[in-house]
């Protein structure tokens, strides 16, 4: 079984769990992916463009960004390697949706490992906006089944109306 579990700032701990239900006879392959966003860098150029401003040449802060992205995306990768210790690692600049969707298709997984959307010190969402967008189109577009992992959240049920 070949378990794709995709890592963001904040869920290593939760994909690291998840991957150890996956115990079976069948040889288990296990790779983390991070994405590098470059949503951010095309927003700059768009917000110009917007006020009729051509795109700016700005190359000495686009690779400033790129190491600052870069190097976090090796500090998540750390994180998810210590509780996944084996792990293949695939590293992906793009947008995380396509790219989760991408790298799913190509590694052959035969599942996803998402978390319902990042948690930056956020209690749990309970309701209509539990699902980030990253989670939203990976569920609508995946190759393989998708386990949608979130936070314990017993404390908001029952939920009263």
């Amino acid at each position: 079984m070949r378990v794709l579990g995709c890592l963001d700032a904040t869920n290593a701990e939760q994909i690291g769990h998840a991957a150890q239900m996956f115990t079976t006879s069948e040889p288990l392959e296990i790779a983390l992916l991070a994405v590098i966003d470059i949503g951010p860098r095309e927003d700059i150029d768009r917000m110009r463009e917007r006020f009729l401003r051509p795109p700016m040449h700005h190359q000495p802060i686009t690779e400033e960004m790129l190491a600052a992205e870069t190097a976090a995306a090796q500090d998540i990768v750390k994180a998810g390697l210590g509780y996944v210790k084996d792990a293949e690692i695939l590293l992906r600049h793009g947008r995380p949706e396509l790219e989760i969707v991408k790298a799913a298709a190509e590694w052959g997984a035969d599942v996803i490992v998402i978390c319902a959307r990042s948690e930056y010190g956020e209690p749990p969402h309970v309701g209509p906006r539990s699902v980030g967008h990253v989670a939203r189109f990976v569920l609508d577009h995946a190759p393989c089944p998708v386990l949608l992992l979130r936070k314990l959240a017993r404390e908001h049920f029952p939920i009263h109306h």
